[in-house]
């Protein structure tokens, strides 16, 4: 007999482009696949039906992983335009102390854009301006530069939040897309399970998925687990899978 324990592994791959990466749904927890037929009833003079036919068949997923990877959000759901060694990042909570009410912050020559200067005493924010601060106001720094201006009265130590440009990480850049514009995808599940020290294996294939959600739900004490849902339809041959049972 066959049984099964635990989550196995899926692995997508991209089909409506060439030599895309596959994406390892990595640090698995859970993956659940549902096969929901339609019975469409004939119904005459009596209480129960002459005939009961199916009518149409809906395979659909769920999958709960916690690797965070910009190419499988990419590839499998947002299918925009990535680009490797380029991004933007946030630099939260720089300390300064202002000297000669000026002050240039650390990443000042990849500097994007101010997120707001605090009084580091107090936590109490200060207002942005586009000239002659007066006592609690600055002009920000401009992009590329990241040189800030300040009253001579806040010569004190201050909090920058900014982001700026590095070269190290890996950007998908978010483009309003036409309706109908997505990614199609394979799904290939497998889960092997020992009964009795002859190892079981079940192995699926769903041939063309389309994602319809994909959550990355970020919390104060637990792990980022990503929620992804997917439905799978016939591709150009007609077939929407396999599915392999060693039994």
């Amino acid at each position: 007999m066959q049984l099964n324990f635990g989550v196995g592994t899926a692995i997508c791959k991209r089909t409506d482009i060439v030599n895309a990466k596959p994406s390892l749904l990595g640090v698995l927890q859970d993956c659940e696949i549902d096969f929901d037929v339609t019975l469409k009833e004939l119904m005459g003079q009596y209480k129960m039906p002459v005939d009961v036919a199916p009518a149409n068949m809906k395979i659909t997923g769920k999958a709960k992983f916690a690797r965070i990877q910009a190419d499988t959000l990419n590839q499998l759901f947002l299918g925009q335009t990535e680009t490797a060694s380029a991004g933007t990042q946030m630099q939260v909570a720089e300390t300064h102390t202002v000297a000669s009410t000026t002050q240039v912050v650390t990443n000042g020559a990849t500097f994007v854009e101010d997120l707001g200067v605090f009084y580091a005493s107090t936590g109490v924010q200060l207002q942005p301006v586009t000239s002659s601060p007066s006592v609690g106001q600055y002009i920000p720094g401009a992009a590329g530069v990241g040189s800030y201006t300040f009253n001579a009265a806040d010569e004190v130590a201050l909090l920058f939040y900014y982001s700026y440009t590095v070269s190290n990480m890996i950007s998908v850049a978010g483009t309003n897309q036409l309706m109908g514009a997505g990614p199609i995808f394979s799904l290939n599940l497998q889960q092997t399970y020992a009964v009795q020290g002859v190892n079981k294996n079940i192995f699926m294939k769903l041939n063309a998925c389309r994602a319809s959600k994909l959550t990355m739900p970020f919390k104060n004490t637990d792990y980022t687990i990503q929620d992804f849902e997917f439905t799978a339809f016939a591709d150009v041959s007609n077939n929407w899978g396999t599915l392999v049972f060693s039994e």
